[in-house]
């Protein structure tokens, strides 16, 4: 459909999907369904499900990843970049750290166990380490684990999708499936 097109770009093939699978998919009698896809989807029962909090996307797009804590200072070397592990996991010899290869602004100690997340680690700030002023590593009483901040918000490339979807002016791509529909009464 589209081997004729120069330079196809992802908003155009974007497009060309998105109306195909409106106009012609979602349309037509699908040979296993015995019926539309949207027939199916708006008469049956209802097998979706939620999509996780971006949070939980983030870190489900991470990889495990096994380090040796060094002794003299507490850190763990991913990437060139130093990271400290708070003191009160200096007795971890091996950690455990949840990161995205392409993201080291989100690296997080994790559970060799469970995988639970433990907490978040941050880069070694090599301004005041340069000081000089070092204090004892010890194990303080626990303290719970640092929150993971709020999402940064919706990505650029989906905005626009969204913007020429809705130029088009066609109907939504679902129709919300009500549970129960109200029987008309007719008063005389």
């Amino acid at each position: 459909m589209l081997e004729g097109v120069a330079d196809l770009t992802l908003s155009q093939l974007n497009e060309a999907t998105l109306a195909w699978v409106e106009m012609e998919y979602n349309r037509a009698k699908h040979s296993e369904l015995g019926t539309t896809p949207m027939d199916r989807y708006l008469h049956h029962r209802d097998v979706g499900r939620p999509c996780p909090d971006s949070a939980a996307l983030k870190l489900a797009f991470t990889a495990e990843i096994k380090r040796t804590q060094r002794r003299s200072d507490g850190t763990i070397s991913l990437g060139g970049i130093r990271f400290e592990v708070p003191s009160r996991y200096g007795h971890f010899q091996q950690v455990h750290v949840r990161v995205a290869s392409w993201d080291l602004s989100q690296v997080h100690l994790a559970d060799p166990n469970s995988g639970a997340i433990l907490c978040r680690l941050f880069p070694v700030d090599k301004n005041r380490n340069a000081e000089g002023h070092r204090a004892a590593r010890n194990n303080p009483l626990p303290t719970p684990p640092t929150p993971i901040p709020p999402p940064s918000g919706m990505a650029p490339l989906l905005e626009k999708l969204i913007q020429q979807y809705a130029i088009t002016g066609l109907p939504p791509a679902y129709l919300p499936k009500t549970t129960s529909t109200p029987s008309p009464q007719t008063h005389e």
